[in-house]
This record gives structure tokens, C-alpha cells and sequence, in this order.
């Protein structure tokens, strides 16, 4: 159990797979999907979803809130139109941090909110 104010560790490699599907077209489900399938989490799973939303795509909390309303309905169409415009806005940043990144884990707490 992490202790209050200890930074949450961001793999590396989920953020490139982030980055790879969105470059592909993959929408917000896609997206989710991935992150709590790689990290092991359930479908209900919420702070590490919007965190790492926040970190592959540099964006922050207020962003990606959007998503914690729509996790567990049907309403994709809704959550596309807010979010996609949003890592696309920021595309040219996160493809040059994914291409310069260098293997290692990266720290990100919840201080990272803008």
C-alpha cells in the first residue's frame, strides 16, 4: 500500500501502447481498456485510468474528469467527442516525448494535475 504524498510509478511501456493505439485510431474504450488490462485493474477501476490519460497524452485532471462520468455506460459517442479532440490537440508533444523517451519508469503523483 503506497503511503500518503508517494509518487504512483507510470510504466513506460503502457504509455507507448497508448500512444501506438491512438496514433491507430483507437478511441477512448480502446484506451481505457489497455490501461487496466496491462495493469492488471477491473473495468470499475477509475485513478490510475485518469492518470495515465494525463501522462501519454498531456493533459490534465480537469481533462480527463469526463471519463470518471462515463466508465460503466454505453455512451462512447459522448467520451470521443470530448477526449479525442483533446490528444489530438496535444499530439505533436506526445509523439516527440514517445519518441525520446528512454526506457525507464517515470514518476507522476497527483501533483501532475495542471
Amino acid at each position: 500500500m503506497r503511503k500518503s504524498g508517494e509518487q504512483a510509478e507510470v510504466r513506460p511501456d503502457v504509455l507507448r501502447e497508448m500512444h501506438g493505439l491512438a496514433e491507430r485510431g483507437a478511441d477512448v474504450r480502446e484506451l481505457v481498456h489497455l490501461v487496466q488490462g496491462r495493469l492488471g485493474y477491473g473495468e470499475d477501476v477509475l485513478l490510475p485510468v485518469l492518470l495515465y490519460f494525463m501522462k501519454a497524452f498531456d493533459l490534465d485532471l480537469l481533462e480527463v474528469l469526463p471519463i470518471r462520468e462515463w466508465l460503466g455506460t454505453e455512451q462512447d459517442e459522448d467520451i470521443n467527442k470530448q477526449i479525442m479532440p483533446l490528444i489530438a490537440r496535444n499530439r505533436d508533444r506526445w509523439v516527440r516525448e514517445s519518441t525520446q523517451g528512454n526506457g525507464t519508469a517515470m514518476d507522476i503523483g497527483l501533483t501532475a494535475a495542471k
